[in-house]
């Protein structure tokens, strides 16, 4: 029967070493289907949560890649930190972690630190859980304190650190992250390479981007719909474009599910170079799939129009407008990309009214808002005072109060220009 099978099982574990231990539990699970073999055994005389992250976390990345090759990499993490740490919580720690994953949703990481100081021995998912709200909070100092007093570094928390150490740019240590688990026998699954990738697209290195990529496929890691995304993102960040199609089109090619995270990157790489041509083939090929647009999307393909002067300043209001036809409605966000473009474009009216239907609609100013103001403004005030300097110094050549030449240069000035030209006596067809 399953139950006498499932006991004998039981009673074998022992035999093997830690490393065998995981790769035995991982295929029971996917042989069996029995999560009471996990429970019994973690509640059993001498298991401990902090036992089962050494028997399965370590080195059971290959192992297990098949059966969470469909996952994403969030679903996958969720998968491992059940399967390793939550066998033997108690009820009340249960509602505990499921507290803490709203305080890390919210960003009360301080709320967070407080609830886990009331736990005399906090369980390795619990410091997770924690960490994981200090990283989403953006915390440094507080996640890496938490990080150096755990007796057991898991997985999640070493993917929390990376990836916060991508957000703040700090790739290197990032790197020696992932090191330091190949160091501890943790085995970087492909959450760990994807929070990489994406540390390298924050830092804008494409080249280590594709290692990894590489890495992964040498390795038999799943290269994912999520893991493609973060290596889209990097790369359009850069501006790379044809990186980013290429990437577009492999992940089609290998059958991966294309989702609207991934073409709206192929806009966002549009951006840099104010590509509009380019953006709007995106912009077809996300029509070719029935994809809905959404303000994400729109405010990409606002940020590629490039500022040629009041038509292009039309253009971002037309996007506007496509937007409220279709019950898309346009955020902050979408109306700063407007302002740049009006503001770029020198269309003063244009600029006034985006402001204006902001304040009507009710949309709050933010950073970038506020910013986009200032530089309005500060061009409005340059504009003339470079007109003026040009104007002085025509003028100041016509009345002979230029500072004198170099011995042996000459000068002269431009009629259909105005502008002055330079040469050597001894070289009168060298002009400067």
């Amino acid at each position: 029967s399953h139950m006498g099978h499932h006991m004998r099982l039981r009673g074998m574990l022992p035999r093997f070493s830690h490393l065998h231990r995981g790769r035995f539990e991982a295929w029971c699970r996917s042989s069996c289907g029995r999560d009471r073999f996990f429970s019994d055994y973690a509640s059993s005389p001498g298991a401990s949560g902090a036992r089962m992250v050494w028997g399965v976390e370590k080195k059971i990345s290959r192992d297990a890649s098949s059966d969470r090759g469909h996952l994403s990499s969030r679903a996958y993490r969720h998968q491992m930190g059940s399967l390793n740490l939550h066998a033997g919580l108690s009820l009340k720690e249960r509602e505990h972690i499921k507290e803490l994953k709203w305080l890390a949703r919210n960003r009360r990481w301080e709320e967070a630190v407080r609830l886990m100081s009331l736990e005399a021995q906090p369980s390795p998912i619990f410091r997770t859980s924690v960490l994981d709200a200090c990283t989403k909070s953006m915390q440094p100092d507080a996640a890496w304190q938490i990080f150096s007093e755990m007796p057991v570094k898991t997985m999640e928390a070493y993917g929390s650190l990376v990836d916060l150490m991508g957000r703040l740019r700090r790739t290197k240590v990032a790197e020696d992250l992932v090191s330091e688990m190949q160091e501890n026998i943790l085995q970087p699954n492909h959450v760990i390479y994807t929070s990489l990738i994406t540390a390298y697209g924050h830092g804008q290195n494409i080249d280590k981007v594709f290692d990894t990529l590489e890495q992964m496929k040498a390795e038999g890691l799943p290269v994912d719909r999520i893991t493609y995304a973060a290596a889209m993102a990097a790369c359009a960040r850069a501006g790379d474009k044809d990186s980013t199609w290429n990437l577009f089109r492999s992940m089609v090619a290998s059958g991966v599910e294309v989702q609207i995270t991934h073409l709206t990157s192929l806009i966002v790489s549009c951006a840099q170079t104010k590509d509009e041509a380019r953006a709007r083939e995106a912009l077809a090929e996300i029509s070719n799939r029935g994809i809905p647009l959404d303000k994400v999307v729109y405010t990409a393909f606002i940020q590629s129009l490039p500022a040629k002067g009041p038509e292009s300043a039309d253009a971002a209001l037309a996007v506007l407008r496509e937007m409220r036809s279709k019950e898309v409605l346009p955020n902050t966000y979408t109306y700063n990309a407007a302002l740049q473009v009006a503001s770029e474009s020198g269309a003063e009216d244009c600029f006034q009214k985006l402001l204006a239907e902001m304040e009507v609609v009710g949309l709050l100013r933010n950073r970038e808002t506020e910013f986009r103001i200032s530089r309005h403004y500060s061009r409005a005030e340059e504009e003339p005072r470079q007109q003026e300097e040009v104007a002085t110094s025509h003028a100041d050549i016509e009345v002979g109060t230029v500072p004198p030449l170099p011995v042996g240069w000459l000068r002269a000035t431009d009629p259909s220009t105005g502008r002055a030209y330079y040469w050597q006596e001894v070289n009168p067809s060298g002009t400067v």
